[in-house]
């Protein structure tokens, strides 16, 4: 039988290999550190929401609804996905006038949202700053323990015969008429590619599509914080809390402790290929949550991480499509740090696609054509 390669044992690399697995197909992942070790891995929870994204991937989040909940409840080790809703905090007069037609959008798009009050917003979350004069609530939104979720994922794909092998980077894919025959490994191996070949290596995608294509994409890696504070009983989290123009995403974590994120910047050394928090990132991360929630003032930070890479995009949302000229080869980059809640639907959509030969209309937004990109040139 021919084996189709994934590249990355990240939440999409685990998911796609388990789904072509259950259909009888024959996979291997190649891991170039361990299971979730990159964007998929680290401390904290990831949000899992509608609320506040971009409308082309609403109808993706439509249904992760959906989704979430069976396939949470089909992994072994215990629940990782939990609804607590989702206020979008709105201070701002702007972001109060525009909140009516937000909510319309969202709507629109099968995603059930309504406006509240502050009264209201304080019976959902206690102790919010008197600047917050309403919020935009998401019900079903909800978080996600992403590196227990995807260790779970890959023990599931592995029940299903998937091979994972890790510490196996790709540095290189081997192309011969318009398609992919192999690729070979750090190690100086080459793992030949008799189906399909899927890239998610994330923060490694564009260099690897670059080198075999000459295409660059329109992507970039960041090295972004998460914080953990010390244990806050007095400051308990009921809610994901995000804000509308505040750089801060608030949640509840073990422990009794606050997580605290939003996009901050942390520092990336090339020469290591480690990162680390920013001084001025933590303490401004810390400001923008006491400015939302005043009773964590004066918190002590327990961990400051910034381990990891994440791929941004130019326009903010995921590319998702063949490897240009490529019969054989898909790939998805650019997360820009918010593909965790999508995930699921956008892994059996790349599947049926393979499995039908059909492009799925939920991905056509995503695809390289937005950028004038045909067959690996810019138009």
């Amino acid at each position: 039988m021919s084996e189709d390669i994934v590249v990355g044992a990240g939440i999409y690399g685990v998911l796609v290999a388990s789904a072509l697995a259950r259909r009888g197909r024959q996979v291997r992942i190649l891991e170039a550190r361990s299971i979730a070790s990159g964007a998929s891995g680290g401390p904290g929870r990831r949000g899992v929401r509608a609320n506040g994204r971009d409308l082309r991937e609403l109808a993706l989040m439509a249904e992760a609804y959906r989704v979430w909940p069976a396939l949470n409840d089909s992994l072994d080790g215990g629940p990782c996905y939990e609804r607590t809703g989702h206020l979008l905090l709105l201070e701002r007069e702007q972001d109060l006038m525009s909140a009516n037609a937000r909510i319309q959008m969202q709507q629109s798009q099968g995603v059930d949202c309504r406006f509240l009050s502050a009264n209201e917003c304080s019976q959902i979350q206690s102790g919010l700053a008197q600047s917050v004069g309403g919020a935009i609530y998401c019900e079903r939104d909800g978080v996600c323990d992403h590196e227990a979720f995807t260790r779970a994922v890959a023990r599931q794909a592995q029940a299903h015969g998937v091979v994972i092998e890790e510490n196996t980077q790709v540095v290189h894919i081997n192309v011969d008429n318009q398609k992919v025959t192999s690729v070979r490994t750090g190690d100086g191996r080459s793992t030949a590619v008799g189906g399909n070949l899927f890239l998610f290596a994330n923060s490694g995608t564009a260099a690897l599509v670059e080198s075999a294509f000459g295409l660059k994409l329109p992507v970039w890696n960041a090295c972004l914080q998460v914080m953990l504070t010390d244990p806050a009983p007095q400051v308990p989290i009921t809610a994901l809390i995000g804000h509308a123009h505040r750089t801060v995403s608030i949640k509840a974590h073990t422990g009794d402790q606050v997580m605290i994120s939003g996009g901050w910047p942390g520092h990336w050394d090339e020469t290591s290929q480690k990162g680390h928090a920013v001084p001025e990132s933590v303490a401004g991360n810390l400001a923008e949550a006491v400015a939302v929630l005043p009773a964590l003032e004066g918190m002590g930070i327990a961990e400051a991480d910034a381990s990891h890479l994440e791929a941004m995009c130019v326009d903010d949302i995921p590319i998702i499509d063949r490897l240009p000229g490529c019969a054989n080869g898909f790939f998805a980059a650019g997360w820009s740090g918010h593909g965790w809640a999508i995930a699921p639907v956008v892994a059996d959509l790349i599947v049926n696609w393979v499995e039908h030969d059909h492009y799925p209309a939920l991905l056509a937004p995503f695809s390289l054509q937005r950028f004038g990109i045909h067959r690996g040139r810019f138009q």
